[in-house]
């Protein structure tokens, strides 16, 4: 049977969800959501048109057929006003005209009333060789070569993007609408699920990232490092992840927000809060729009909140932190990157950092540096998720492992053989809550950090040595959270730790 799927016509013998993907070898990530969605067949076409801007999305209502013969042309043309031929080719007070193109309409040359937010058509020079497609910014009479019969419908959305609209603009494409009922689908992550002939199968989310917005990509990027948008609240109009609520990130890009495409809050309660939209909203100071589904859209329409959604971008993550210098080489040259080694240039040092840290100034430059360490100051640590989460949440953002493979430590004071004592951010630490604390003692290898009940807040150390007294930091053991430990402490680590002095810096990897 026939079907769709992602994006291309397949045949195929399997009537199983999961056997189709076997079947076609399809991009599938397991216990991501499926999208399967039917068309209905003979349905009509609503009577709204999206006009796609780079701007942003605007929208047409179509006026009754029987009050003019513009429309029937308008439904058979309308897709030939897109690159050289939907440039916005005329601009006044008046009117806004997209084009132009040839028809063959008739040409009037008296004057007409035209009421606000008009769509119809008009001629340049009465010429119907070259017909644009008008939109009326305010109620004025003018002549454009066309009569009564040339208007199409009213702008009804997006009217301050079409203000907006200057000659370096233009459509990107006019497209239909079709009603709710013509389009029926679902998600599931149920592989046993029967399909039919004919249906349109998701399995992935394509998502192009755009180059003017480098830090919100690099967010979203940081968001789907295995590749997984996970979703936590959704409404009919997005769909929203929370996992990295909380961050701040510059003011970046801020235009209309427009089916399909997606945003960062930048400030506020919600920052760091990452959306896919289901629905047209109007620019907001407050969200940095990043990106745009350019595949895989029915997999937002159809996502709630515990769903999870296999996506890819364009372009991919271009983090090698936590590979070696070796495997960074390997990952460079196929993307076509210039790698310089630096630090450590050994083929097996772990790379700790690199410069650019941002995708699309790597993108850009074409060039990178990777800073390589010894393996052995690279810890892997394993965090309290469960125990200590908002503990957790502060280690994380405080390192830069919450949007990194490896963060680092910069040692603040240290006694030899006893305990180890890292630099902090108090200002952070101002809400964390005691949790997680060792009432019963520490034992050597554990890490924790001075909780909001002591003047030191934010302090993290780690002990060489078991403690009945004290906590990692020092404190007794109400005055400090315990966060993570270091499962594999060998001597080799214990004596590496011991060896620690202030400015030293140290690496630490989450073991999974």
């Amino acid at each position: 049977m026939k079907v769709i799927f992602n994006g291309e016509p397949r045949e195929v013998k399997s009537k199983r969800l999961g056997d189709i993907i076997k079947e076609l070898d399809g991009a599938y990530k397991p216990g991501c959501i499926i999208s399967v969605v039917s068309e209905k067949k003979g349905g009509k076409l609503k009577n709204e048109f999206s006009l796609k801007t780079t701007k942003g999305e605007a929208r047409i209502k179509i006026a009754g057929e029987k009050k003019t013969g513009a429309v029937s042309l308008f439904r058979k043309i309308y897709k030939d006003f897109h690159n050289e031929h939907g440039k916005i080719g005329w601009i006044s007070e008046d009117i806004t005209a997209i084009g132009s193109i040839g028809t063959s309409l008739s040409v009037e040359k008296r004057e007409h009333e035209y009421k606000k937010w008009d769509v119809f058509f008009g001629f340049g020079g009465f010429d119907p060789g070259m017909t644009f497609l008008m939109i009326s910014k305010r109620a004025h009479e003018a002549a454009y070569g066309t009569g009564a019969d040339a208007l199409i419908g009213k702008l009804t959305r997006g009217r301050s993007i079409i203000t907006e609209l200057d000659g370096s603009d233009k459509i990107e494409a006019i497209t239909p609408l079709v009603t709710q009922a013509e389009r029926v689908g679902f998600a599931t992550t149920d592989l046993n699920t029967e399909i039919k002939e004919g249906v349109e199968i998701s399995t992935v989310a394509k998502i192009k990232l755009s180059r003017e917005a480098p830090m919100s990509a690099e967010h979203f990027l940081s968001l789907t490092r295995d590749d997984v948008f996970r979703i936590d609240d959704h409404t009919h109009t997005y769909i929203a992840s929370e996992s990295l609520k909380g961050l701040s990130l510059p003011l970046e890009t801020i235009q209309y927000r427009s089916e399909n495409c997606m945003s960062v809050r930048n400030k506020g309660a919600e920052r760091g809060k990452v959306y896919a939209y289901r629905e047209s909203r109007l620019p907001n100071p407050s969200h940095n729009v990043f990106g745009e589904i350019i595949q895989g859209g029915d997999l937002i329409k159809y996502a709630k909140a515990g769903d999870t959604v296999y996506t890819l971008t364009e372009p991919k993550w271009m983090m090698v932190v936590g590979k070696t210098q070796k495997e960074a080489e390997a990952f460079f040259d196929h993307e076509e990157i210039e790698q310089v080694r630096e630090g450590n240039e050994d083929d097996n040092a772990v790379v700790v950092d690199q410069v650019p840290a941002l995708t699309m100034e790597i993108m850009e430059r074409g060039t990178v540096r990777t800073v390589g360490v010894k393996a052995e100051a690279v810890l892997d640590v394993k965090l309290f998720h469960k125990e200590a989460p908002k503990t957790v949440w502060y280690f994380k953002k405080v390192t830069g492992l919450i949007t990194r493979p490896i963060g680092h430590l910069k040692v603040h004071f240290a006694v030899p053989g006893m305990l180890v004592l890292f630099e902090g951010n108090a200002n952070e630490a101002g809400t964390l809550v005691p949790e997680n604390l060792p009432i019963e003692g520490v034992k050597m290898g554990v890490l924790g950090v001075t909780n909001m009940s002591r003047p030191n807040r934010g302090m993290m150390g780690i002990r060489l040595e078991d403690n009945k007294e004290y906590g990692p930091t020092g404190e007794t053991p109400n005055g400090a959270n315990i966060v993570l430990s270091i499962p594999s402490l060998s001597a080799s680590t214990r004596s590496f730790l011991s060896r620690l002095k202030e400015g030293d810096v140290i690496y630490v990897k989450e073991k999974h």
